[in-house]
Formats: structure tokens, sequence, C-alpha cells
């Protein structure tokens, strides 16, 4: 993986543009400042060009889906007001030349993206590791849709534990070698609804594939997952209210708050 995701540093040029035009959500006690910020990060850095940061705070680093922020939008929301974390999401479309797809399509197209994708991880996350406000001992990895395939099989050691939305943990036609990134203990969360138009078992772009539509096979060996399968949803699944209180407890039990 290594070597592919250096493959994509020197084919887009302007890759550091996902980071400095990311999406995100800073709480207000991370510098006094007067309210929670929500915007794009160089729009913070303009507003609050002198800041100085009272301290260090546990942060989220999310891989929006293929529609960009969308959903991601509430998702921040959560994060920020109610578990007390940074929201960062590096902006996928801000890379010059970044292919696209409309599903469907063959496997080689889904691949470019997904290695685009892995190569914004491993970047916005070296980046994040030297900003004065992160805390680097709660660095959680979570993704959408096309950035919850990303964020699963990102492979590293270094995230305290990663959140998988609308995307169920198995080989599909969205990418046939599905194989978890994490290490056997890091905490895991993945949500998905039982009518997913894309990754669920009836979906019609899975009809040629063996799929359970949720990812009880790839986490049952980890000893800190939980699988949350949620009836009557679509993709879209903060249209169901128990999202929220899931992403939000996830946060709090496994953030280390000294």
């Amino acid at each position: 993986m290594q070597k592919s995701i250096e493959k994509v540093f020197k084919k887009y040029k302007n890759i550091s543009d996902c980071f400095t035009y990311a999406y995100v959500g800073i709480p207000k006690d991370v510098a006094c400042i007067e309210e929670d910020f929500y915007g794009t990060y160089d729009a913070f850095i303009a507003k609050y060009p002198d800041i100085k940061y009272k301290k260090k705070f546990p942060i989220v680093l999310y891989m929006h889906g293929s529609s960009g922020l969308f959903t991601g939008d509430k998702y921040r929301r959560y994060i920020v007001e109610k578990a007390g974390a940074i929201f960062f999401a590096p902006n996928s479309f801000k890379i010059q030349n970044r292919p696209t797809y409309s599903s469907p399509v063959k496997e080689k197209n889904y691949i470019k993206v997904h290695k685009i994708r892995l190569a914004e991880i491993q970047y916005t996350h070296n980046a994040l590791k030297k900003l004065p406000f992160v805390d680097t001992k709660n660095i959680f990895l979570m993704g959408n849709s096309e950035g919850g395939l990303a964020a699963a099989i990102y492979k590293s050691k270094a995230f305290k534990g990663r959140i998988i939305t609308a995307f169920s943990c198995e080989s599909s036609y969205f990418y046939t070698n599905f194989k978890l990134g994490s290490k056997k203990d890091e905490p895991l969360l993945n949500i998905i609804g039982t009518h997913d138009q894309f990754f669920s078992k009836k979906s019609d772009l899975n009809r040629k594939y063996k799929v359970q539509g949720n990812g009880i096979d790839a986490l049952k060996k980890y000893h800190y997952a939980k699988i949350v399968i949620l009836t009557k949803t679509k993709h879209d699944i903060t249209t169901n209210p128990y999202v929220e209180d899931e992403i939000v407890g996830f946060l709090k039990l496994w953030i280390d708050r000294e």
C-alpha cells in the first residue's frame, strides 16, 4: 500500500490542498474563541491568524463520501458539540484531475479513487500530528460510504479507533479484496442500514456478489468491535435517530481524557 500511496503523491501534485481546504469543526474551547467554528480549515486560519491554543483536543479524521461532505455535516455537529472533539475532513475534490465514477462501473475505476482516498488519509494524518491543538494519542479515523471503505482498509496501527458508516465491511462490487487495515485490539464501530442502496444484501449492485450487508464476518475476530444494523434505513443513515447516540457514545467511551 505504501508504494501505491507514494505513486499517488507523485501523480497528484496538489494533494496537500485536500488538507488546506479540509472541512472542519473546531470546539470553541480549543483556543477560547467566541463560538464553535464550522467551515474550512483555510477559513479558520484566516479568521484566527494569531490564535493561541489553550490545550490539545481529541480529533476525528473523517473521510467523506463520493458526494462530498453532505452527511458529514451532521456528523461534525455530533462530534464537536456532543463528543467534545475536533472534526477534520480532507476535501477530496480539491485534488486536481481526481477521477470520479457513476456506479456501476468496472472495479478498476473504483480502485483509482480508492488509492487517492488512502493517500488523503496518510497525508492528512501526518499533517494533523504536527498541529499544536491535536492530541496525537486520541486520533480517530472515520469514513462514510466511499470514505468508509478507505477508513476501513487503510493499514495502520496509529489510530485510537475507527468508525465506518454507510459501508459494509466486506468484499463487494465496490472492492473485491476487502481486508481491514486495523489491529485486532483497535476499537471499531460499523453502522449500516438494512436498505442501503449500495452495500446491503439486497442492493442491485451486489447481485453477483455474496454479501451479508454488514461487517460481521470481518469484525468477529476483533476484540472491541461493534456492528449496528439499522432497520428501515437506507444509505443516508443520518435519517435514523439512533445514529447520533452510537457515534457519540463510541467516542466518549474510547477517548482517553486525562
